[in-house]
């Protein structure tokens, strides 16, 4: 079969997740010190209505115990505005051998102005994410705030380019629509998460690609506001950064995460449950402190 470039990087970013998680010493605080043997997967998700553990040590994905190797693709709702579409997509990537769908949230689809967020009808990310739980299929969220995506802007709605301040950084004033941003997506989000059995979202995006400011307070501010805002919303997954190249961009220890700290030491790429996050984009990346 033969593969496009675009088509090869995604299969290879979204399987890096799962076969180039790296570390060392036991799986994280959510998932217990102890030796997880190779064996049968975990069983296919669901919400269950039973809190599960996710974790990682330097081989894979942890969950319950159990070895997951992620075999994610790439589908946006936004892309396709047909809920009633959604479960047959969903189902053949199922049946095509895949366990997980990565999910990007564009902001400018969902805002028209500040302060209006709109997540009904064709733009109901809850159903969606029901439905993806429903047809067996592990969630990768991506809301950004920036998700590049090949879309206008990156997924900034167009009057955020009017608004005063500088995106991508500390700006107060950029901040401020940050938040609105992401407290609408996370309020939708915290009910599906799979720690919870409620949902099976089991990892989540801290912004993409993010290479400026990083030697800057401004960019080390920005990104340690949005660790610390996702988890006051409730969201315990693991927390990731898609690097943009080998770079090795936001390791542990370069930007604040409100306390929560370090319990083991990891390498490129990796989630895992105790905060710290790891990337992967086309087979690299760095992990989150």
């Amino acid at each position: 079969m033969e593969l496009s470039r675009r088509t090869f990087h995604a299969l290879a970013g979204t399987a890096a997740l799962g076969f180039a998680l790296t570390g060392s010493g036991s799986p994280t605080s959510a998932n217990p010190a102890r030796t997880a043997p190779t064996g049968p997967p975990p069983p296919v998700p669901s919400a269950d209505g039973r809190p599960h553990e996710i974790g990682f040590d330097h081989y894979s994905l942890l969950v319950d115990g159990h070895r997951l190797v992620l075999w994610s693709g790439e589908m946006h709702p936004f892309r396709l505005p047909s809920p009633s579409l959604w479960r047959d997509m969903l189902e053949k990537m199922r049946a095509h051998g895949y366990n997980a769908v990565s999910v990007c949230v564009a902001w400018n689809y969902h805002s028209s102005a500040p302060g209006r967020y709109d997540f009904t009808g064709v733009r109901d990310l809850d159903l969606f994410l029901r439905t993806a739980a429903e047809t067996g299929m592990y969630v990768i969220l991506r809301p950004g705030p920036y998700i590049n995506a090949e879309i206008d802007a990156g997924g900034f709605p167009g009057w955020l380019t009017a608004t005063e301040g500088r995106a991508r950084t500390s700006d107060p004033t950029y901040l401020r629509y940050v938040d609105e941003w992401l407290t609408a997506v996370n309020a939708i989000v915290a009910k599906r998460l799979f720690t919870r059995g409620t949902g099976t979202v089991l990892l989540y995006q801290i912004e993409n690609e993010y290479d400026a400011h990083v030697d800057e307070p401004s960019g080390r501010a920005y990104m340690s506001y949005l660790y610390e805002k996702v988890r006051a919303d409730g969201i315990d997954v693991p927390l990731f950064h898609n690097d943009k190249g080998r770079n090795g961009y936001w390791t542990p220890g370069s930007f604040g995460t409100g306390g929560e700290g370090l319990r083991q030491p990891a390498g490129d790429g990796g989630g895992r449950a105790d905060g710290h996050a790891g990337a992967a984009d086309r087979g690299v990346g760095s992990e989150l402190a």
